[in-house]
């Protein structure tokens, strides 16, 4: 008997240990698809446009327009890239909506430049 009762003890620890990753794991998963819902978002604009029907009236509806995606190769050393991922960590966002603001924010600051050449 005191033989099954410490494998019962060590089995309901296993499998609170188990449920306790489980749930950490759909926490995180929840996240990440919070953040990907956010970053679809802002990429989908809307587009106004005109659609007459058969008697002749003129409507207007508006349509979502999903921009492309591209994929930015990025080479750091471990160490700068773990100290972003740390950061990312402690502010709650993902490193892709971090690179993604860094980007904007460029963007935003550089834009000048097009204008000049």
């Amino acid at each position: 008997m005191a033989i099954k009762k410490s494998t019962e003890k060590h089995e309901n620890k296993f499998e609170n240990a188990v449920a306790e990753l489980d749930e950490q794991e759909n926490l995180e998963k929840e996240k990440s698809d919070k953040v990907v819902k956010q970053i679809a978002g802002n990429g989908s604009k809307t587009r106004t446009i005109e659609v007459k029907s058969k008697d002749g009236t003129i409507r207007t509806r508006e349509i979502k327009v999903t921009e492309k995606r591209k994929t930015l190769p990025v080479y750091i050393p471990e160490s700068m890239y773990e100290q972003f991922d740390a950061i990312n960590t402690a502010y709650g966002k993902s490193n892709n909506s971090a690179i993604v603001e860094l980007i904007r924010d460029y963007i935003t600051e550089k834009k000048s430049i097009l204008n000049e050449v």
